[in-house]
């Protein structure tokens, strides 16, 4: 596995990369569809067709992925901290696929970053629960099928439970400049079902989301936006997973436009 802080590492051997963060780059095209995540239950995921995804968590591939899934206030839940406007807390993400992966792209804006915490889950970032078994999801936890993975651009990613089958490419960094969390994940079929599984249309595919908040005044856990949160906290719950739907649209046949009229479009429907 490797991870991207500002350095890239390859079998523990360590590249320097430069930390150039193309802001006009990385929010979507302005057609793209954005959706808030307290609305929905399914996110309908585009197969990448031919565009080939660089994992660097720059988001210049993802111009033609067309469906945003926005976090905000809608799915605040308070742990001892509070939601104070789209600023201190809002996050998007955006999900495709080939037949051997799920790629994420998910930018989170995030007024301060904090990693105090003993334990992932207490320092700003995402945690992830995936089940290929979909609607079909065995009682308790764990259980045989659904994994969950944890995220710290400090401390690199773990699996909290779950048979882990697979390794990953992931880059995350923070942009003080921007005040943004940035994660990009290649996420290899065997992360989530048995080897030799397909990803292919119409598969669906169980999926929960948070992004935990950690301010200097509440430190720790103090709250998260999600998208069926209540499966990774209040105790764990697979069944209140929602769905990830694989769909025959490709994300290269749209057309692209210009990264500054993607800006511009992304984040005034995001901050309404």
């Amino acid at each position: 596995m490797w991870y991207l802080f500002e350095k890239v590492c390859y079998s523990k051997k360590l590249f320097f990369v430069p930390v150039i963060l193309l802001l006009f780059m990385i929010m979507p095209k302005a057609s793209a569809d954005v959706t808030y995540a307290e609305s929905v239950d399914h996110y309908y995921v585009m197969n990448r067709g031919d565009v080939g995804i660089t994992i660097d968590a720059n988001f210049d591939d993802w111009a033609t992925a067309e469906n945003i899934l926005v976090m905000g206030e809608g799915t605040w839940e308070e742990l001892g901290g509070t939601w104070d406007g789209a600023d201190d807390l809002t996050a998007n993400m955006q999900i495709v696929y080939d037949a051997n992966n799920l790629y994420f792209a998910i930018q989170v804006q995030d007024s301060e970053y904090v990693a105090e915490g003993g334990g992932f889950w207490e320092n700003d970032g995402p945690q992830m629960a995936i089940d290929s078994s979909a609607g079909v999801i065995p009682a308790g936890w764990p259980n045989a099928t659904t994994h969950l993975y944890n995220f710290s651009i400090k401390d690199g990613w773990n699996k909290e439970t779950g048979p882990f089958l697979g390794d990953a490419e992931i880059a995350m960094r923070r942009d003080d400049a921007t005040k943004m969390n940035l994660f990009e994940f290649r996420m290899p079929v065997e992360i989530i079902a048995a080897a030799g599984t397909q990803l292919v249309p119409d598969m669906e595919i169980a999926f929960a989301i948070i992004i935990n908040d950690s301010d200097l005044n509440a430190k720790g856990q103090a709250g998260w936006v999600g998208w069926g949160s209540h499966t990774i906290v209040y105790g764990k719950n697979p069944e209140e997973m929602r769905t990830l739907v694989l769909t025959d649209d490709t994300m290269g046949l749209a057309s692209a436009v210009e990264p500054i009229s993607k800006l511009t479009t992304a984040w005034g429907a995001i901050k309404k």
